[in-house]
């Protein structure tokens, strides 16, 4: 049969019993290997001796709290993560040595008489849990990210340009400043498709919207609406000065040149211009329509152009 002592150098967490003067009585064998130091060493020797960085954590002053008041002392792991300078486990298995993850507890220990002499220090390593944790966080943000990104242009999706498009709309009506929104549409883009197939489209719908991106302000917002077809945000901006960027913009594409397999492709792009000014109170669906109908006379007057028509209802 194990003693119970015995039984304690066979748990996988940290063991260590202290008395009032902060000294060792027990160190099971986990804070052993994980310290370095043995029983033998440390018995009898002031913990604080072995681990001076325990008073940046508080450790003796909430240590006598428990010795004072016979309760648990919890250390929450946000605020004292690494309490007692110990790697974690797997960084040995890995050779790529962390600081370890923990959750300590200080415990009263009663004698017979119901007083306590002594604390049970249990030290819990949570690297492996932390870093799931982590993992998750970090998956999860990037969930969030793909689900609002468009995956062929890297630029926000339909759903996510529409729903800052509704924010921005908010902004306008309670800060009563102008705003333009532009559709802008590749022309002939069905040619690029057909002569040079559909992976040449991709590329260049996706080196379209990043190039359309690097010409815009920091605080304008590009999304793709559908197909070739793009929405720009211009908060802050009124019809004459949308007109002047998204003019720019155009004439831009078109002196710009795209690659594909050796072959240099150029590409034209009509753009629609909706702009409110600060007073006007319009829905954002007829906001939309209005860019849409001024793209339509964009389009059916030559392409390549920039229309744009103040909207009051």
């Amino acid at each position: 049969m194990f003693n119970h002592l015995q039984l304690l150098d066979h748990l996988s967490i940290g063991i260590a019993v202290i008395d009032r003067e902060m000294k060792i009585v027990f160190w099971n064998q986990w804070m052993a290997e994980h310290s370095l130091i043995n029983q033998d060493e440390i018995n009898g020797r002031s913990i604080e001796d072995f681990f001076p960085s325990l008073n940046k954590g508080k450790f003796t002053k909430r240590a006598k709290e428990v010795f004072e008041n016979n309760q648990p002392i919890f250390f929450n792991n946000k605020i004292n993560p690494h309490m007692f300078p110990f790697y974690s486990g797997r960084s040995y298995i890995e050779k790529q040595l962390e600081p370890m993850e923990q959750t300590v507890i200080l415990s009263p220990l009663h004698d017979e008489e119901g007083n306590t002499e002594q604390l049970l220090v249990s030290v819990f390593d949570i690297s492996d849990f932390i870093s799931h944790q982590k993992a998750l966080l970090k998956s999860t943000e990037e969930m969030e990210l793909l689900s609002h990104t468009d995956d062929l242009t890297q630029i926000p999706n339909r759903r996510n340009i529409l729903e800052t498009l509704n924010s921005e709309m908010q902004t306008h009506k309670r800060k009563r400043r102008p705003m333009s929104i532009a559709m802008l549409d590749v022309d002939h883009f069905k040619r690029i498709n057909d002569n040079y197939g559909h992976q040449c489209g991709d590329l260049v719908l996706h080196e379209l919207a990043q190039f359309i991106v690097r010409q815009l302000r920091d605080y304008d917002i590009i999304g793709r609406y559908g197909g070739e077809e793009f929405l720009l945000i211009l908060p802050e901006t009124t019809g004459a000065q949308a007109f002047s960027i998204c003019d720019r913009i155009r004439k831009a594409v078109q002196d710009d040149v795209f690659r594909y397999n050796g072959r240099e492709i150029q590409v034209t792009a009509s753009i629609g211009i909706a702009a409110r000014k600060s007073e006007e109170n319009i829905i954002m669906n007829n906001l939309i329509k209005e860019a849409d109908r001024c793209l339509y006379i964009a389009k059916g007057t030559g392409r390549n152009r920039t229309e744009i028509q103040d909207v009051s209802s």
